[in-house]
């Protein structure tokens, strides 16, 4: 019988999707509770991976019961304190939402004049194959190349930790996470991808565990 861990990993490993990187137009952050996403973001602005950060996100499910600042405004700070200048920073800090994020912050470049041709699309690791299929459902006409938070899911896990997520949180959001592939896809928001069975069974262990916070 596999461990709460061992059925963590296999969800993880599927979740996760980065690819190699090429010079692009932007750099979006998408805000969560995770902020290793605006240093991530600041690192790859640093090694030139494109002239702009747009960081999106107001209060979100995994932050507006812990945080009052809205999660673009923080992360354009933690970027801002890792060498960033100001002026290469766009904050969208409106979304509550996976889709409001990428509706909003369309309609800001297009109001701003920002052309986008690739982007490069920073998220928390379990969000990859997700931020990567809704994106190529409502934001189909730009191409996108997915750059996660590097760590483990150890790194991540302790990650969280330390800035006061438990671990029941973490579970639940990477159980969520990996559901709503299936159905925001039924639902049309995103792009259908098919999950090993294997998969499946981690998924309803973790379900019948009470990592079920945010099934939908």
């Amino acid at each position: 019988m596999r461990s709460t861990i061992d059925n963590l990993q296999i969800l993880w490993d599927f979740l996760v999707k980065e690819d190699s990187l090429v010079q692009s137009d932007i750099i979006i952050g998408f805000g969560s509770n995770d902020t290793m996403v605006a240093h991530r973001a600041a690192s790859l602005y640093k090694l030139n991976y494109a002239p702009l950060i747009l960081f999106t996100g107001g209060l979100g499910k995994g932050t507006a019961d812990s945080w009052s600042e809205k999660e673009a405004d923080l992360f354009a700070k933690i970027a801002i304190d890792d060498g960033v200048p100001l002026e290469k920073i766009i904050i969208e800090n409106r979304s509550t939402n996976t889709g409001e994020n990428i509706r909003f912050s369309k309609e800001l470049l297009y109001k701003r004049g920002i052309t986008v041709n690739l982007a490069t699309i920073v998220h928390q690791p379990n969000m990859g194959r997700r931020i990567y299929a809704a994106l190529r459902k409502q934001w189909a006409d730009i191409n996108v190349q997915i750059a996660p938070s590097n760590c483990t899911l150890k790194e991540y896990i302790q990650n969280l930790k330390t800035t006061g997520v438990d671990e029941n949180e973490i579970f639940s959001n990477i159980v969520g996470d990996f559901q709503r592939i299936d159905v925001f896809a039924k639902q049309g928001h995103q792009i259908e991808q098919s999950a090993p069975e294997e998969a499946w069974q981690a998924f309803y262990s973790l379900c019948e565990d009470g990592y079920n916070k945010y099934i939908v």
